[in-house]
């Protein structure tokens, strides 16, 4: 099946090729800010578990409501409000849906994806007023639309200047008040080279199945999300909710918050299995670069067009994280020279160099001196080792695509998740060797494992 174009995420990750799957979830509807948050929190703390990279959803209003009398949630002002501190203070990217051109703009100001509605996925002037505003765009396909009719919904946004296109499958009708899932048209929508979404909840709909408002069947979900995977999905949009039952909207096919992360795990061992066979085709020749005489341990490592920042974790990475004291108390630390000379080679490349870890230290300063580095960031500062790093990119102009990373613990998980090229030491923890596309060295922290990542670099991304 046709690889996709990669679509980057706020330069921190990116949709398609053969990436593991990104998540796009959160409840229907916004029904309230205390609701939201524990979602949206609770999400992101299951997805840095298991690996996954997460984009925020949830709908200020649900425009076509089977009754008048339904709910439609908080409203666009009160939502983006909502919206923006799900985005501020857990520092997710953000997805909501448009109804009308009018609010893109607006809407844009908050979100870094724009959703169009399924029932609205032929709107011209709504597809170009979402392109316009530069943001990703996903596009729910109609459920009275062929897979091929897609091709016009494309062409719409890249004639109006966009090209961060995703397309979404939620379902197709078939008779009255049920749809099917034509797996086939996965692999259709694909062939235009956009990255294709999966909508797991909105496919076991039964659209007006209880008079004045949409039945489902959510036991239905697991299966046809790990079907997608299996055929070859690059993100799966999923509703989660902490009370289906009582939800203002799709109570019957949203998934329980509390199972979601069982469904995830599964969802995860079906798209292992099909993006290892994609990448054993004809262009896979670069899962098995060699360092010297071995291979590196991934499937799938991210590969940016160029590296201009180098960055490294300190304790389990330059050190064996071993802690040594004198006779008088005084902390040590050993470093390993091989890594030192490591650092300078990739300066002389014109490479940006730096250290940042949470401990805060006289030797890790000293060090830094003698190597001559480009940015020290020690201590534990607001936003973690991320915040630091995307100082670092706005100083030098760079994205964080363009950033190489070695780290080996839970303080680094999130940026080792955000950045372009991630490693880690051979000795680092589970939690940590299991992020996608990571890198894993030969060598042990302490060891040469920066030496080995930076060859790696200056023979592949130089």
């Amino acid at each position: 099946m046709l690889e996709t174009c990669k679509i980057n995420v706020q330069g921190r990750f990116d949709i398609g090729g053969n990436n593991r799957f990104v998540l796009i979830a959160g409840p229907c509807a916004i029904e309230t800010e205390e609701m939201t948050m524990e979602v949206a929190s609770t999400l992101k703390d299951i997805c840095q578990e298991l690996g996954i990279h997460l984009i925020f959803k949830s709908s200020f209003d649900k425009a076509n409501r089977s009754s008048v009398k339904s709910p439609r949630g908080v409203g666009m002002e009160r939502g983006l409000q909502i919206l923006q501190r799900v985005k501020t203070e857990l520092d997710l990217p953000i997805v909501t849906d448009v109804h009308e051109s009018w609010q893109c703009a607006e809407v844009a100001k908050v979100a870094d994806m724009l959703q169009i509605p399924a029932f609205l996925s032929r709107q011209t002037d709504l597809l170009v007023a979402a392109a316009k505003t530069g943001k990703i765009v996903n596009v729910k396909k109609g459920q009275f639309m062929a897979p091929w009719d897609m091709k016009n919904v494309v062409d719409k946004l890249r004639d109006s200047g966009n090209e961060n296109i995703l397309l979404c499958e939620r379902g197709s009708s078939f008779g009255y008040n049920n749809l099917i899932v034509d797996m086939t048209g996965l692999v259709e929508m694909r062939n235009y080279g956009f990255p294709i979404v999966f909508d797991a909840t909105h496919s076991v709909q039964k659209p007006g199945g209880q008079g004045t408002t949409t039945g489902g069947n959510r036991e239905m979900v697991p299966y046809l999300m790990r079907a997608a995977l299996a055929v070859g999905v690059d993100a799966i949009f999923a509703e989660v909710h902490p009370d289906p039952d009582n939800a203002f909207s799709d109570a019957a096919n949203q998934i329980h918050l509390s199972k979601i992360k069982e469904i995830l795990e599964q969802a995860i061992a079906i798209d292992n299995i099909t993006k290892s066979i994609k990448s054993q085709g004809p262009s896979a020749k670069s899962q098995e670069i060699g360092i010297s005489d071995h291979k590196l341990q991934t499937t799938n490592y991210r590969q940016p067009t160029k590296i201009k920042l180098f960055l490294t974790d300190v304790d389990g990475v330059l050190t064996d994280a071993g802690m040594y004291y004198s006779e008088t108390g005084d902390e040590l630390k050993k470093f390993n020279t091989h890594d030192g000379m490591g650092l300078q080679l990739i300066r002389e490349k014109g490479i940006k160099t730096g250290i940042i870890t949470s401990e805060n230290t006289k030797m890790v300063e000293r060090r830094f001196q003698k190597l001559k580095l480009d940015y020290l960031y020690q201590g534990k500062r607001e936003g973690g080792k991320l915040a630091s790093v995307k100082e670092i990119c706005e100083k030098e102009n760079i994205n964080l695509s363009e950033v190489a990373y070695i780290g080996d613990d839970v303080n680094c998980f999130e940026l080792l998740s955000s950045v372009g090229l991630a490693a880690c030491p051979a000795n680092a923890l589970n939690e940590i060797k299991k992020i996608p596309n990571i890198i894993q060295m030969t060598k042990k922290g302490g060891e040469g494992c920066v030496r080995e990542f930076i060859e790696l670099i200056m023979t592949t991304y130089c």
